[in-house]
């Protein structure tokens, strides 16, 4: 054992996230004086007072003058002590335990996870209209642009950072509500995707981009949430909304509606387009659309791609288990945060350290998505600035 990278004092303390929810924190201390602290957003999950009461009393007990360099058997300790309760303390104890002991390694928390290597860089996968549980807006979760061909992270982020302000613009001389929902998006209250899309489109050329060459566009469907299992539909209920009727599609709707949008637009992602458990559908459409678009279930089968997020994983090791799996597999890596977050920069130094292939954090707007998307130019800039030297 490294006897100063022991653990000689947890903290738990209850913060905010960016929607005023509580979030739980974690803060450790090591016999050498390194510190790491990481925040994790509770939101839908335990009360945070259950959560930091949990964290303050069973799982420091459990990880007290434990190695930190240990992730592993940390991380088998947490997840052991608080399977059957909150995980939002598992994780935040995770994750400060490890941006501890690379501080006590003297070691940035993206090299203390990937290794010395040169971090490859991940794309950015920025928001631009968002929907989902709003009372307005698409029915789609989120719209993204996804930047192509570009030379570096920064360039990439500067790309799509340019075509949402655009966008802003666009919507605004159009009359729409340029407000923000979860992850950034603009909120809009457009008659359907297909009216988001055109709009998208239309920032893209006029930011000096070409639509397909420079930035493709990525729909996050959410589609679990539009499904109802007794009839055997999805609901479209903004669009229903503004149609004045009743706008439901059934499985071969969908992925009609996904060949067509695909066709019209230069859709290159689709992230949870059919119900969880259409095991057909979904092997389906992989054949239909696979080819020239990534496709990302919750359970990563008939996918090119998954979406790993932390708050998924539980834990840190479990998160870095499941890029080296997804890798095995084949599949690009999408790291992503959730849709109500902090401003942890944690997902950054994971996505840099495991040579994602993309990084989803929301817009270009609001400290808990420019928290990680920054934390990425940082890292990049380092490695940049060394090529020089």
């Amino acid at each position: 054992m490294l006897g100063d990278l022991d653990i000689i004092k947890v903290i738990g303390r209850t913060v905010y996230d960016s929607w005023g929810n509580p979030a739980v924190e974690a803060e450790v201390v090591l016999e050498n004086g390194a510190q790491g602290r990481a925040i994790v957003p509770i939101y839908g999950m335990q009360d945070g007072k259950a959560e930091i009461e949990l964290l303050n009393d069973q799982l420091t007990d459990t990880i007290m003058f434990e190695d930190a360099s240990d992730q592993e058997e940390i991380d088998r300790l947490l997840l052991k002590e608080g399977l059957e309760m909150g995980s939002g303390s598992v994780l935040a104890l995770s994750m400060a335990v490890a941006r501890a002991a690379g501080a006590g390694l003297f070691l940035p928390l993206y090299r203390y996870l990937g290794g010395t290597s040169v971090p490859i860089m991940p794309v950015p996968m920025l928001s631009m209209i968002s929907g989902g549980d709003t009372e307005k807006g698409i029915d789609f979760q989120d719209i993204t642009v996804i930047p192509m061909n570009t030379k570096s992270y920064g360039e990439g982020l500067r790309m799509g950072t340019e075509i949402y302000h655009t966008l802003k613009e666009l919507l605004l001389i159009n009359g729409y509500d340029t407000s923000t929902g979860h992850g950034g998006g603009f909120v809009a209250d457009m008659k359907n995707t297909e009216e988001a899309l055109h709009y998208i489109m239309e920032a893209i050329k006029l930011s000096g981009y070409l639509p397909g060459t420079d930035a493709g566009i990525g729909i996050h469907a959410a589609a679990d949430r539009l499904y109802k299992k007794e009839d055997g539909i999805y609901i479209f209920h903004q669009e229903s909304r503004q149609q004045g009727l009743m706008i439901h599609r059934d499985q071969k709707d969908m992925m009609d509606y996904y060949l067509r949008l695909a066709d019209g637009f230069p859709i290159c992602s689709i992230i949870n387009g059919l119900w969880k458990e259409d095991l057909e559908g979904r092997a389906q459409i992989m054949g239909m659309l696979g080819h020239r678009v990534l496709l990302s279930f919750q359970d990563s089968m008939a996918s090119n791609a998954d979406v790993i997020e932390l708050k998924q994983a539980r834990t840190v090791t479990s998160a870095l288990n499941m890029v080296e799996q997804a890798k095995m597999s084949g599949h690009k890596v999408i790291i992503a945060n959730d849709f109500i977050e902090t401003e942890e920069s944690f997902a950054a130094d994971l996505a840099a350290a495991v040579g994602a292939d993309y990084v989803k954090c929301g817009a270009p707007c609001r400290g808990e998505c420019t928290a990680k998307y920054n934390e990425l130019l940082r890292i990049e800039e380092f490695y940049h600035s060394r090529q020089f030297l």
